[in-house]
């Protein structure tokens, strides 16, 4: 691999994919000072960590547009995009199809001009405040990765743009037809949880994310099933618009509801989650300290939403901050710290349905 080749795999690693790797490199560099290892044993690390770039580089190139593509899939989330690799190499169709896939949960954080470069800057700091750290210079590779992989699409190739009912999934799919707004070709849509439960007779599965159908049902579903809608040029267009309508929108939270993409306040769930904080204070003897996780799962679990914990751990330390709860613990993640109901708080000036 040339050097250019070496430094975009290391771009393309995820920011704890190399803190791992310098971790696991300064270990063994410093056993190699204490004498407790040989200089052998760190050009073996770094030898290998040679090795993992490499094939790490040649497999996420493999599945990029190119004019050797006759199928382009555009997913959203990596764990789809994960299965749909696997469910193509087992079908052997890998030298055909190429796949696209969006990295992030469009159901959260701006969505104001997405478009442009200064909303996916105001998007990033969002996450880096909000979120986690390390999301801005992640998400400012994947973005770059995002529009070179789209516009190498080749004119030839016929286009599915995978979808789910939920808000993540189908701002993706309008987000995809803004970017393919020019685009003469047909473009096909198809809902893998409606797939999947069409094929297996699985009624209750409408509502799931693509990411979580295995990639051996997935398998099924590429081979049986239809390649999915064609849509009109109206319909397209429809799309597109209202893309450019959820890019005029202030708004850090959004909801699928009745069909729709529907845009919320960022305290929507704060009700509920407080509803979820007194039920398992119910199930103690007396209200005591419960791990954020636990709260979080409980939340997550009897929701009808695909919203994400990295949300709902923003929202609990929201209500931390307001005196709503107390905390036990450092809150840098979730398995660090414990939350209870304070015994007279201050009230919410502005509660949210409750879920």
């Amino acid at each position: 691999m040339e050097n250019k080749g070496f430094v975009e795999a290391i771009r393309s690693m995820t920011a704890g994919e190399q803190r791992l790797w310098l971790i696991d490199i300064i270990q063994v560099t410093e056993a190699v000072k204490r004498n407790e290892a040989s200089k052998d044993d760190l050009y073996e690390q770094v030898s290998e960590l040679y090795d993992y770039l490499l094939e790490t580089q040649n497999r996420r190139s493999w599945w990029e547009p190119d004019e050797g593509g006759t199928q382009v899939y555009i997913v959203i989330g990596d764990s789809f995009a994960g299965s749909m690799k696997i469910a193509l190499k087992q079908l052997g169709w890998e030298d055909t199809h190429r796949v696209i896939s969006f990295r992030d949960n469009y159901a959260i954080g701006p969505l104001w001009q997405l478009q442009q470069e200064m909303g996916r800057r105001q998007r990033r700091e969002w996450f880096r405040d909000y979120i986690y750290d390390e999301h801005d210079e992640d998400a400012e590779r994947d973005d770059f990765l995002l529009l070179k992989q789209f516009a190498a699409i080749p004119a030839q190739a016929d286009i599915t743009i995978w979808t789910g009912s939920n808000a993540s999934e189908q701002v993706g799919l309008r987000l995809s037809m803004y970017l393919l707004r020019n685009r003469s070709k047909d473009i096909r849509i198809k809902n893998a949880a409606d797939a999947y439960s069409r094929l297996f007779k699985r009624p209750e599965a409408t509502g799931l994310r693509s990411g979580e159908i295995p990639a051996d049902k997935l398998q099924a579903i590429l081979s049986r099933e239809d390649k999915g809608i064609s849509l009109t040029p109206e319909e397209r267009e429809r799309m597109a618009e209202e893309w450019s309508e959820l890019a005029m929108k202030p708004e850090v939270l959004r909801i699928w509801k009745d069909g729709s993409i529907v845009s919320v306040e960022e305290n929507y769930y704060d009700t509920y989650i407080l509803s979820k904080v007194d039920k398992l204070h119910k199930q103690q003897a007396q209200p005591d300290f419960i791990k954020s996780a636990r709260v979080i799962g409980e939340a997550m679990g009897h929701l009808d939403q695909q919203i994400g914990d990295e949300f709902f751990e923003y929202r609990l330390r929201a209500l931390i901050y307001e005196g709503m709860l107390e905390i036990k613990g450092v809150p840098g993640a979730m398995r660090r710290y414990s939350i209870r109901k304070k015994a007279s708080p201050s009230p919410i000036k502005k509660g949210p349905e409750n879920a």
